[in-house]
């Protein structure tokens, strides 16, 4: 064993019989036991003790409910620490007292820098140049330095570093994975995740604990999931961060999902629809009134295609309200309302709610009850354009699913207007090659049924990922929708009444409005060399 492993491993063998010894001690004065490496303090409660008082009482305290101050120390005898309990007892604080090692409250100091304790002050404003050209493998290269020097950094500076080189990377979410020998740090950039990193048990403990701290979260609970939310501004805009934490037997699992407003409302040609698409969309929000759907998993994109709605639909004359679960982007001359579980204000009662403020058009974030299903419909009945999502796995399913939510046929088939189902596949790179049509047999089924769509489709060639600096060697560079779309005429709205199955439904849509499913439209993509076959097997299944 080297000398720095066996200093290591001696040092875990120390720390350990300490905390055997205090906890020991504890027993034997009849006072609670606390491993601060485990269970950190609130930040609210350490305000209550200035750092330089409790380094010189050796005292931490821990949480405060009410008048109940819980406090740590090492030594209940040592007479610096006698003086400030009896200073905070002065207060009407009542001390509930857990006994700790000495190394564990030496430790547990750091939490005072890892905290904007006196006042939390807004991140000081981040500039960087924007390079379209820089590819991702260079900037996991430049974040080399930073692996470094993270252990010495204090835990604002890194995470600051860590978001801004996230953003830089137009990564969407940021992972820290927690396992046995500390935590990886990984960054997902169109819909991949890459690995960046691992960082030290004890810095990512300090990483986690700012993480939690920044987004309103309760920094000593370790064993609940828990939501919140922080900003910071980088280029003279206001980056969002959604946070989430997931306890696991290794520690907390915590991801951040980056909301840059500037990047997320695009153009519908942006977002990838085909030409066919864009018209069924804009026919669908060119009506006064009718169900809008935009259905697919998780992570299809569907708010974004939301939003970008939501900003056509945007005039001076109308009067857009939204339910939102959270909200994902602020959006000028918009009415936006969050719902909060906590506070029993939900989609159901929000949206009651939101009818009463006189909209012309709203967007409700989800559709999950029936409550919700019933109230979307009799607002687009009763002139309102109505705008939200659904988890289904096809356009035609969304049928479907409104029935097992409980709507009926006859609430259904007047109120929609148009159904949109998503995927997002990633865009092929410029480096990659050109090659002849494979033989598989249900891609050249799709591309059967594309001929008899697109006439004009004639040069039958697809793409073949290859890999530069540019895409980092991927062979894939950012990401585009694939969908299937339908608008609702009086013949279809009569098929829903008659209550046809999905299979005739589809049967009728691709004969009249010549309707592409998900996988022959990304065949289409794969045919204009926009993708390719690999990727859009990847994400069809």
């Amino acid at each position: 064993m080297d000398q720095s492993k066996r200093t290591t491993f001696l040092g875990t063998i120390n720390r350990e019989f300490e905390e055997r010894e205090a906890q020991t001690k504890a027993e034997s004065l009849g006072c609670g036991y606390i491993d601060l490496s485990k269970f950190p303090p609130n930040p609210d409660a350490l305000k209550l003790v200035p750092e330089e008082d409790a380094r010189l009482a050796k005292i931490l305290p821990l949480e405060k409910n009410g008048r109940t101050l819980s406090i740590a120390l090492s030594d209940p005898e040592n007479p610096e620490t006698k003086k400030k309990l009896d200073d905070l007892k002065s207060q009407k604080f009542e001390l509930v007292f857990f006994l700790s090692s000495a190394a564990g409250l030496e430790s547990a100091f750091d939490f005072y820098n890892l905290n904007s304790l006196h006042k939390k002050s807004v991140r000081k404003e981040t500039m960087f140049e924007e390079k379209s050209e820089e590819n991702l493998a260079s900037k996991i290269k430049s974040l080399g330095e930073l692996q470094e020097k993270i252990n010495s950094l204090p835990a604002a500076t890194a995470l600051s570093e860590i978001e801004m080189a996230a953003v830089h990377s137009n990564a969407s979410d940021i992972h820290f994975q927690p396992h046995e020998k500390g935590v990886t740090l990984r960054f997902r950039v169109d819909g991949i995740l890459h690995p960046i990193f691992d960082i030290p048990a004890s810095q990512a403990k300090k990483l986690v604990t700012r993480i939690k701290y920044e987004s309103g979260m309760r920094s000593n609970i370790l064993d609940i999931p828990q939501d919140g939310h922080s900003s910071f501004l980088a280029n003279n805009r206001k980056i969002d961060l959604r946070v989430s934490t997931l306890p696991t037997p290794f520690g907390e699992s915590v991801v951040l999902r980056i909301l840059d407003g500037e990047r997320g409302i695009q153009s519908f040609s942006a977002l990838g629809f085909s030409e066919d698409i864009q018209k069924k969309i804009m026919h669908a929000l060119g009506q006064k009134t009718g169900l809008v759907l935009v259905t697919g998993p998780t992570g299809s994109g569907k708010t974004t295609t939301l939003y970008s709605m939501l900003a056509e639909l945007n005039l001076p004359e109308s009067k857009l309200v939204t339910l939102e679960d959270p909200i994902e982007y602020q959006l000028p001359g918009v009415s936006q309302s969050q719902v909060d579980e906590e506070k029993e204000y939900n989609f159901d009662n929000g949206l009651a709610a939101l009818l009463r403020h006189d909209p012309d058009i709203i967007l409700v974030g989800e559709i999950r009850t029936q409550t919700t299903a019933h109230l979307a419909s009799e607002a687009a009945l009763t002139g309102h354009v109505v705008l939200s999502s659904l988890h289904t796995n096809s356009a035609v399913g969304a049928i479907s699913r409104l029935r097992n939510l409980g709507l009926e046929n006859f609430n259904i088939a007047p109120s929609l207007s148009a159904i949109f189902a998503q995927r997002l596949v990633r865009r092929v790179c410029s480096c990659a090659s050109e090659t002849n049509l494979p033989n598989d047999p249900k891609f050249l089924e799709a591309v059967k049924r594309i001929k008899e769509t697109h006439p004009e489709m004639k040069e039958l060639k697809i793409k073949k990922a290859g890999g530069c600096e540019k895409c980092s060697h991927t062979g894939y560079s950012g990401r585009m929708a694939i969908c299937e779309a339908f608008t609702v005429t009086d013949e279809l709205r009569q098929m829903i009444l008659d209550q046809k199955s999905e299979i005739d439904i589809l049967t009728y849509l691709r004969k009249e409005q010549g309707v592409l499913t998900l996988f022959e439209d990304g065949a289409l993509k794969v045919l204009r060399g926009e993708t390719t076959l690999e990727e859009l097997y990847r994400v069809t299944n």
